[in-house]
């Protein structure tokens, strides 16, 4: 493998890292985050109840918390799931592939999707850590446990899946804005199958992916990574 075809890679890889639909979900699942805090964020930004939290306690509420699970689908795939569909539709894919191949292409797009949605969710929970510490930082406790860091894992798991399935609705529906609201639209289905109609199966329900499941996880963005293969595939194939 030359090193010009890995510049590809590494360029699209920028690109979703760097871009500023990155930093506009950035700004947007920190708040999320935020939010999902709820009342105990209040409670630490009021100097007459003297509470103290962990720094692992505030973010586990972040990561937890409904309002942030139930935007992670939406604002993971906003940097670059429709970044594949793009080019695609405006002829760039064909001097892109002359120049590294269609291989290096895929590999770049599926790369650059699923790390995008895995760094968000971590760069907003290091964001948020960061910030709630300057506001209020006698009140919290710089701690960060096991706890955390296995749930960290598991929504940045969550957002990497998220991210490739973005893309391959955007793909196959070639439609833009599929890449964002397909995600969302297929996580507020499957919430509400799982909650009215399969109540046993806890994990058909995506807000429960991250209490646990390492396993289903896995097998999810295995099968999500080569749905998108295969219609990045099918778009090269078409256009080029």
């Amino acid at each position: 493998m030359g090193t010009k075809p890995m510049k590809a890679i590494v360029c699209d890889v920028r690109r979703a890292l760097t871009g500023r639909w990155f930093w506009a979900a950035l700004l947007a699942t920190t708040a999320a985050q935020y939010l999902s805090i709820g009342q105990a964020a209040d409670a630490l930004m009021d100097d007459t109840q003297n509470l103290r939290f962990t720094l692992s306690e505030l973010l586990l509420m972040a990561l937890y918390g409904d309002f942030g699970m139930l935007t992670l689908p939406a604002l993971s795939a906003l940097p670059f799931a429709a970044q594949a569909l793009h080019e695609i539709k405006c002829g760039a894919v064909r001097p892109a592939v002359f120049r590294a191949g269609r291989r290096m292409w895929i590999l770049g797009k599926a790369a650059g999707c699923i790390l995008s949605g895995m760094v968000l969710q971590a760069a907003a929970a290091g964001l948020l850590g960061l910030i709630l510490y300057a506001v209020r930082g006698g009140g919290i406790l710089l701690e960060i446990n096991a706890e955390f860091n296995a749930a960290l894992l598991r929504r940045m798991r969550c957002g990497g899946i998220w991210a490739s399935v973005g893309c391959v609705m955007a793909l196959a529906t070639e439609t833009s804005s599929a890449a964002h609201l397909g995600p969302l639209c297929l996580c507020y289905a499957l919430m509400m199958l799982g909650k009215r109609f399969f109540p046993a199966a806890v994990m058909l329900n995506p807000i429960n992916w991250i209490d646990g499941g390492d396993g289903m996880l896995a097998g999810l963005e295995i099968v999500s990574i080569l749905l998108q293969i295969v219609f990045l595939k099918r778009g090269v194939r078409e256009y080029v």
